[in-house]
């Protein structure tokens, strides 16, 4: 008779997601991608760590509670990117005068982040080797725990789903989008400990989508605060219409692709 499988390791899983993220900040000064990976690796982590709270309650939420904090630190040094980004696809996607418009936007928002930078990398380091502590304490997970955490992680993310499709309320999308990237994640770290069907790619095109309609509604934002990014105010105007025609686009196709997985 076969001997049972192994239940999946998460204190060892979290560990190598934490370490990896601790290498990505080590690259951040050098290399403009490495703040976004290390910030993937965090969520990845905390996707982890939802799981892991059937075995520990306690901890789990210890450590949900600081990688939001550190990720929001990592947020304002790749905000920037991600806006500058989302300007340059918009204006591959847009017709001369806006793709001109958004191209200065672009090199605006390059230009104040470089002459500002906002990532402390000391008190950041620290933060990743407190989570790091927090992960190599996490006691062993049975298969029935590592089970239940992860069917509770799906409701979550299905729940998220439902109120995000019934709303353009961007606080209740940018739920469902944090809800849908830790289910992704959840279910690729486990691969066949993961409960009933995974939907990775379906899950992975959503949360593209939906990043994407709020990268959208960010640099909206950002003009509207900084309107000298766009130059005059006709631009000014045409851009704005060009970035809300976009988002609802994006949300429709994040609505659509959503349907898919009931």
């Amino acid at each position: 008779m076969r001997s049972p499988r192994p239940a999946f390791d998460l204190r060892a899983a979290l560990t190598a997601e934490l370490r990896a993220a601790i290498e990505e900040l080590d690259l951040i000064q050098n290399d403009s991608k490495a703040t976004h990976r290390c910030r993937v690796r965090v969520k990845r982590a905390r996707a982890l760590a939802r799981i892991g709270r059937a075995c520990a309650p306690g901890l789990s939420s210890v450590f949900v509670d600081s990688a939001r904090v550190l990720m929001r630190n990592l947020a304002m040094a790749r905000d920037p990117a991600a806006l500058s980004e989302a300007a340059h696809n918009t204006a591959r996607k847009s017709k001369k005068r806006a793709a001109a418009t958004f191209s200065l936007v672009a090199h605006g928002i390059d230009e104040i982040a470089s002459s500002h930078p906002s990532l402390n990398l000391e008190a950041t380091r620290a933060g990743m080797k407190d989570l790091l502590a927090l992960a190599q304490v996490w006691p062993e997970a049975s298969h029935r725990q590592i089970r239940r955490g992860a069917k509770r992680l799906d409701r979550r993310a299905r729940r998220a789903r439902r109120r995000g499709r019934a709303t353009f309320d961007p606080v209740v999308r940018h739920k469902w989008r944090s809800c849908e990237k830790d289910r992704f994640f959840a279910a690729l770290l486990l691969g066949d400990d993961w409960p009933g069907r995974t939907r990775k790619k379906t899950a992975e095109k959503i949360g593209i989508a939906l990043g994407r309609e709020r990268d959208a509604l960010l640099l909206m934002e950002r003009l509207v605060a900084e309107p000298e990014l766009a130059g005059d105010e006709r631009d000014l105007a045409r851009a704005l219409k060009t970035l809300n025609r976009r988002r609802s686009k994006l949300a429709r196709q994040a609505d659509r692709l959503a349907r898919r997985v009931r």
